[in-house]
């Protein structure tokens, strides 16, 4: 039945065309026009519609064009601006100059033109703290800014539970750039841990990242704390490389930890327990 329909459909077309192409040299009324000239209205349609696209076309180009020209300028204006300071400094404003850059050239909001600083500043990170880093546990806390890693793990690797002998370990770390801080306390022989995190002004430097991680760890750590509160500080599961955010409410598990987030006090709390103890 759809073969029949094709075929008449074909049939009505056909019809319509011939139609169209018939001359007016047997009618007396002129009522069609000619063949010459329906072909200059068929070559006028192409020659319009040819026109139109190519114009089209044109105008798309010379706009790309000009905005890779501004883009071009407003990148050689800033250089020129951090190269006027830097070389006109003295060796007493230096030091102040390349902090006021340094800051300058940090954001602490990750909006769409995130990837234009990943992609103009070059990395110079020999080995990447992420993908490559050799870290002794399963679950660590990594610093977007230094690199620092802090593990999570209530026990160490290669050491066993009963050598801990319910002592209480603790480790500190600050990042200068974010001004945040960073409290953990393990007590392995009650099976628990916590880390604490006081916020700073939440800055993060793509510029000190390319110096600590390759290019798609930096992307995959911005991506995930992408409009998250925390956007210094990313949890990493070392096993399978994966990073996770620190957000109020979170759970997750990493290896043999369970990992429960926490907004208390105006600080963040990250409490580790192992997995069995959580059932």
């Amino acid at each position: 039945m759809e073969v029949w329909k094709i075929i008449g459909l074909w049939k009505k077309i056909r019809k319509k065309w011939d139609d169209f192409w018939m001359g007016d040299e047997h009618d007396d009324s002129k009522k069609h026009l000619s063949q010459s000239d329906k072909r200059s209205l068929l070559y006028g349609y192409f020659m319009v519609g040819s026109l139109t696209i190519v114009l089209v076309l044109l105008l798309i180009k010379i706009n790309n064009l000009r905005g890779d020209r501004k883009n071009t300028a407003d990148m050689e204006e800033l250089m020129n601006i951090v190269t006027s300071y830097v070389d006109s400094a003295t060796e007493d404003e230096y030091d102040k100059i390349a902090q006021a850059i340094r800051h300058d050239l940090v954001f602490d909001k990750y909006e769409k033109d995130i990837e234009k600083y990943i992609r103009y500043i070059p990395n110079t990170s020999e080995i990447c703290r992420a993908c490559k880093g050799s870290y002794p546990a399963q679950s660590v806390l990594v610093s977007l800014n230094t690199g620092e890693s802090y593990s999570l793990d209530l026990f160490e690797q290669g050491i066993e539970p009963e050598d801990y002998q319910g002592n209480t370990l603790l480790t500190f770390g600050y990042d200068e750039i974010s001004q945040t801080s960073i409290h953990i306390s393990k007590s392995p022989g009650e099976n628990k841990g916590l880390a604490e995190i006081e916020r700073g002004n939440g800055i993060v430097s793509i510029h000190r990242m390319k110096k600590l991680f390759c290019d798609d760890c930096i992307k995959a750590m911005l991506d995930v704390v992408e409009n998250q509160p925390i956007g210094e500080l990313v949890i990493c599961d070392t096993e399978s490389n994966v990073f996770y955010p620190v957000e109020d409410e979170a759970k997750v598990q990493i290896g043999e930890y369970a990992l429960e987030m926490e907004y208390k006090n105006s600080n963040y709390e990250i409490s580790v327990k192992s997995f069995d103890e959580t059932e």
